[in-house]
């Protein structure tokens, strides 16, 4: 039987190399696995030259990351009932290769609604053209009211800041930690690890006061993941100049900005499709039995 253990730091060196393999998406970033892990019983396994990644609390797994004949090891799986097997955030191109390790069993394909939107870095940096006339709009109304503006990335002379004001910003109202609790686990987490866990991020000011701030990882080759973008209601046009801003910063690493599903929230979908995504990261829920 394989053997799982909860998600630590230290499986950081190990795990990040066959995460890295892949763009799968958000959930195959270790800050992701890692902040979340409390709310997921997050666990790993690893086999020869790869790994297993856990969701304990559902008894899902996620697409095995390296070289691992799954067919092979499907008995020593745990969380199977009557040797059924529970994948979830499974790209398209994962979900044909796992048709293809269980080719004489019965597999059962459901889309998942919350697509990963995927952004060209330029174009969130430029926004040129047209369709970006409102958010160059929102940018210069933010620069008109902070011409002093400072944008910086986040480091252990300025981390104190970003975690006031990630405080700051679930005082507001709507943003209570009680009724936002992933939110929660996730913008603490990322803070509270983020040199370990090799997070980028930035903050920005406006007259030398923190009023926004995001932070990421890396996703694969050329894909950057944003797992956190926070501004606070002050002043207008915060979050379009933070988005730009960072976006400028990571144009020239990476080629593409994922910045991560809408969670079903119409408004957040309406404000994810305004960027005009290079294409959306769909993915499945695989069930074999």
């Amino acid at each position: 039987m394989l053997s799982f253990h909860a998600i630590t730091l230290e499986d950081r060196e190990r795990l990040l190399p066959l995460l890295l393999e892949k763009n799968r998406g958000m959930e195959y970033t270790f800050g992701n696995l890692y902040v979340y892990s409390h709310i997921y019983d997050t666990k790993v396994a690893y086999h020869e030259d790869g790994a297993i990644i856990l969701f304990g609390k559902s008894g899902v797994f996620l697409m095995p990351l390296g070289k691992i004949d799954l067919a092979s090891i499907a008995d020593e799986l745990p969380c199977v009932q009557d040797g059924q097997l529970n994948f979830v955030c499974i790209t398209d191109e994962d979900t044909e290769i796992l048709k293809r390790s269980f080719a004489e069993r019965n597999i059962k394909v459901t889309p998942q609604q919350d697509g990963e939107y995927v952004y060209r870095s330029r174009d969130l940096a430029d926004l040129t053209g047209k369709k970006y006339h409102s958010k160059r709009n929102f940018c210069s109304r933010f620069e008109r009211l902070c011409p002093n503006y400072s944008f910086e990335t986040i480091t252990a002379d300025n981390i104190q800041e970003v975690i006031s004001l990630n405080e700051a910003w679930y005082m507001e109202p709507g943003n209570s930690p009680e009724e936002l609790q992933e939110d929660y686990a996730c913008t603490t987490g990322c803070l509270s690890d983020y040199e370990k866990l090799g997070l980028k991020g930035a903050l920005l000011r406006c007259s030398g006061k923190a009023v926004a701030w995001c932070c990421g990882e890396m996703n694969s080759e050329g894909v950057f993941c944003t797992h956190v973008e926070k501004a606070l209601s002050l002043v207008e046009g915060d979050y379009a100049v933070i988005n730009r801003d960072f976006a400028r910063m990571l144009a020239d690493e990476f080629e593409f900005i994922n910045r991560e599903d809408d969670a079903g929230d119409e408004g957040l979908k309406k404000a994810k499709m305004s960027y005009h995504p290079a294409y959306i990261l769909n993915k499945n829920t695989v069930v074999i039995t």
